[in-house]
């Protein structure tokens, strides 16, 4: 199964966003070279654009999140 490419721009954080994504029938798999991977569930029979929506979605999850890890402020231990 060849993974389907995506590539979209999100709004909300002001970037272009781009990754893979494969549906098994069972559940949809994307990844990307800078954010990740997740899998998420997904029942059979699903039309081809509501697979790719939901693509884009977890995709921008994925995004929002490592974009929230990135902001949190580093904390420095004191050497004893």
């Amino acid at each position: 199964m060849t993974p389907d490419q995506i590539c979209f721009y999100d709004e909300t954080l002001g970037q272009q966003l781009e990754g893979s994504y494969r549906y098994d029938g069972k559940a949809i798999h994307v990844s990307s070279a800078i954010h990740g991977a997740r899998s998420v569930p997904r029942g059979a029979c699903i039309a081809q654009t509501d697979v790719d929506l939901l693509a884009q979605k977890v995709l921008s999850e994925l995004a929002h999140e490592a974009q929230k890890a990135d902001a949190k402020p580093h904390t420095l231990k004191k050497a004893a």
